[in-house]
């Protein structure tokens, strides 16, 4: 330990640690000075925040609703299903011959469901058995496009005469409708722009960059005819046998838009 040499290497070696420590806290300095400037050119401390809305109207081109068919059966599942098939394959190849395209009809729903019989089980009665199955009850829904408009009224009496025993979500829109909300943007946009730049001038400070852009739609305000407009082929056509077509209105729909632009304050 006394030797000069081994003392030099020690002392170089205590050196070199001492200045890559030395490094290592001027890089991590750095780093979080670096990172501040990143933070505080993100996040601006002064900023402020406008709402425009924009809002249009158009006529609705494209009508939907959904078509079911609802079978109940006793314990015999196949039977059920037999049955329950054989109409809705009756509704899809009307529609089709009426010229529904097949890639406007969608099969939204096709549910299985046991029904249960409970016995009648007093209070005083030691012992009560388990729920047994009484019969199964099967539903299948159809969701429909229509873009011929003149087809819709018959269609509606068309699927209700077929097997269909609930028709429902009759609705109007636009087929396009992100055109529509495109539209409807760039107008809450501009009311946006005009709202910031019109503050800025009566506050007398100078507008910067945004700092975030937030866009808040809210549900269409589609032309409908309402849950379950149609039930039974009954309330349809004023009788079972009839086949009159119902008209529908389906009125104008409002696409609205709302834009949150936050800028920084210079």
């Amino acid at each position: 330990k006394n030797n000069p040499k081994y003392m030099l290497e020690e002392s170089t070696r205590h050196s070199l640690k001492s200045l890559a420590w030395l490094f290592i806290a001027i890089a991590a300095l750095l780093y979080a000075v670096e990172f501040g400037r990143s933070v505080d050119k993100t996040y601006p401390t002064r900023i402020f925040s406008v709402e425009g809305e924009g809002e249009v109207e158009s006529a609705p081109d494209v009508a939907k609703f959904s078509v079911a068919v609802v079978t109940e059966g006793a314990t015999n599942v196949a039977d059920v299903q037999t049955k329950n098939t054989e109409k809705m394959n009756a509704i899809t190849a009307f529609l089709k011959e009426s010229g529904v395209a097949e890639k406007d009809l969608k099969t939204e729903e096709y549910t299985l469901s046991p029904r249960y019989e409970y016995p009648n089980c007093t209070g005083l009665s030691s012992f009560c058995p388990q729920p047994s199955i009484s019969g199964y009850t099967l539903t299948q829904t159809l969701r429909v496009t229509v873009r011929n408009w003149d087809t819709l009224g018959d269609l509606l009496a068309g699927v209700v005469a077929k097997g269909g025993n609930s028709v429902s979500q009759v609705s109007f829109t636009v087929d396009d409708e992100e055109a529509v909300k495109a539209e409807a943007r760039k107008e809450a946009i501009a009311k946006a722009q005009a709202t910031a730049a019109r503050i800025a001038r009566e506050t007398g400070f100078e507008i910067g960059r945004i700092v975030s852009i937030d866009e808040t739609t809210p549900e269409v305000g589609y032309g409908y005819g309402g849950e379950g407009d149609v039930r039974m082929a009954k309330s349809l056509t004023g009788s079972s046998d009839g086949q009159v077509a119902p008209r529908l209105e389906p009125g104008i729909n409002t696409t609205k838009v709302t834009m949150t632009l936050t800028y920084e304050i210079r």
